[in-house]
């Protein structure tokens, strides 16, 4: 539906007295919308961070991780995937810009914000929460390599 369909309808329905109707309809459509638009992010997340990895080898994968829920090692939940996450669920920053992904590096660094354990993505299914991990594996990382992540980031997100 477009917009201005949407305001017709709104307007239409106002003069009509449908008012309640309308508004729990179009709370619904958004509503199925946006839980669709989630379960994308969630299944690009590990597109991206796969595409990444081609790209960048040097990145450590950690992916060493038992996971509670299939009960064996998760080779799909990797650094930059929860890194993904991370950024976008935990802090709430921007996907597509660069100044918000140099933000998130800062984090990992130290040098920004405090990252807490308890909201850090992995902690709720994995066995050992990697964020102490992730952490070092980001400090290791040459300035080169992590403007390089950043771009493709940005680059695949934008996609």
């Amino acid at each position: 539906m477009s917009l201005s369909l949407l305001i017709t309808l709104f307007f239409t329905a106002m003069s009509r007295r449908y008012f309640p109707f309308l508004t729990l309809a179009i709370v619904l459509v958004f509503t199925v919308i946006s839980a669709t638009s989630v379960t994308a992010q969630v299944v690009r997340t590990a597109d991206i961070a796969q595409k990444i990895y081609v790209e960048l080898p040097e990145v450590p994968l950690e992916n060493k991780y038992f996971n509670r829920k299939i009960n064996k090692v998760d080779s799909n939940n990797t650094l930059i995937a929860r890194m993904i996450r991370y950024h976008s669920y935990v802090k709430g920053r921007p996907v597509a810009l660069r100044l918000d992904w140099k933000l998130t590096i800062a984090d990992y660094l130290g040098a920004n914000d405090t990252m807490d354990l308890a909201s850090y993505p992995g902690q709720d299914i994995l066995a050992v929460n990697p964020m102490e991990s992730d952490r070092v594996a980001v400090t290791t990382l040459s300035r080169q390599t992590r403007d390089r992540l950043i771009e493709r980031l940005i680059k695949y997100i934008q996609k």
